[in-house]
């Protein structure tokens, strides 16, 4: 029976995942059904690689970083993983997360529960700790830039402002969703899944709350915290050097960059590999706020995505290639870190 309910499980993942895949690559060629070769090809030529190479090397920075912040909880369980270990497993994660949305966690969970000797269910657990703590990260830096940047989300909201002339319609489509909610909530109501969700609900608020008491149980919980945003530091810079690489937005303020990579990185809460499609729209539409125009936006979010990704390839592979050799060599590691 369980082993029928895990297949059941599966099979509902790979539904799912395979729709928004579909969803996402639609979107995709929606954003640049426009765009033809030889616009990439003239963009590729313009590129300043060493900028490139830069990002490159802080997405690097921010993987050991994770390594490290992830070190600390799993030493706060008792175990001492090697550092080495932890880094590549952070570069299997990103490998595996192109291919299979969320299932890059899973992964660096059994490659360092397999050369470690630490339980898989332990490491589940800090990982669940830690994606907890950047989900409340991310959520006090997305407060914190909707304020800063609250001049241009009036003018965002500006842009919906109904006119007399279209009240009548407007209505209508308010009065339809607001009749279709009463009707889903009948009927959610009716199955019981009302009841499933709000207990759902509950689990998820005491499963944050014995999250946050974790971290204050870490040691050196401000290190905790400051490795935390340093990740988020370095993923917004991977994306800011990249303005430098590509003429047109050299001469883009930082604050755009702020604001691109606070918004798109809703692409990512969707289980969409890589958030392809997604990502290259919300992108291209944040830079077009910030006086870009829409191609080179477009050509931005293509070149930025394609060359982070390749990145996540090159060393996931690379890192699947080498921890198992560096490991052959000492067999029993458990109570040894770099």
């Amino acid at each position: 029976m369980y082993e029928n309910c895990i297949i059941r499980m599966n099979n509902k993942k790979l539904i799912t995942g395979t729709i928004f895949f579909i969803i996402g690559v639609g979107l995709f060629w929606y954003v640049y059904q426009d765009i033809n070769i030889q616009s990439i090809k003239d963009a590729l030529k313009e590129l300043k690689y060493s900028w490139i190479l830069l990002s490159v090397i802080l997405g690097l920075i921010s993987a050991l970083v994770r390594a490290l912040r992830w070190k600390m909880l799993i030493e706060s369980i008792g175990y001492k993983p090697k550092t080495l270990n932890l880094f590549l497993s952070v570069q299997i994660l990103y490998f595996i997360n192109l291919v299979i949305p969320r299932g890059g966690e899973l992964a660096r969970c059994g490659i360092v529960a397999k050369y470690e000797k630490i339980p898989f269910a332990k490491l589940l657990g800090t990982v669940f700790i830690e994606r907890l703590t950047d989900f409340i990260a991310f959520i006090i830096i997305f407060i914190g830039v909707f304020f800063l940047q609250l001049s241009l989300v009036k003018e965002i909201f500006s842009t919906f402002k109904i006119s007399p002339s279209s009240f009548q319609s407007k209505m209508l489509i308010l009065g339809s969703v607001v009749i279709l909610f009463m009707l889903f909530y009948w009927l959610f109501k009716k199955i019981g899944l009302l009841k499933k969700f709000h207990n759902k609900i509950n689990k998820i608020r005491e499963e944050i709350i014995e999250g946050i008491k974790s971290v204050l149980l870490i040691e050196k919980k401000w290190t905790y915290i400051f490795l935390t945003f340093l990740i988020f530091l370095l993923w917004l810079l991977m994306l800011y050097v990249v303005f430098f690489a590509y003429p047109p937005t050299f001469n883009m303020p930082f604050s755009a960059a702020v604001f691109t990579y606070t918004i798109g990185t809703f692409a990512f809460l969707l289980p969409i590999q890589a958030g392809i499609g997604v990502w290259h729209f919300i992108v291209s539409e944040c830079l077009y706020l910030f006086g870009l125009n829409k191609e080179a936006g477009k050509m931005f979010a293509l070149v930025a995505h394609t060359f982070t990704n390749l990145v996540y390839l090159i060393f996931g592979a690379i890192g699947f290639i080498i921890i198992p050799l560096i490991n052959s060599k000492i067999p029993d590691r458990q109570d040894k870190s770099l």
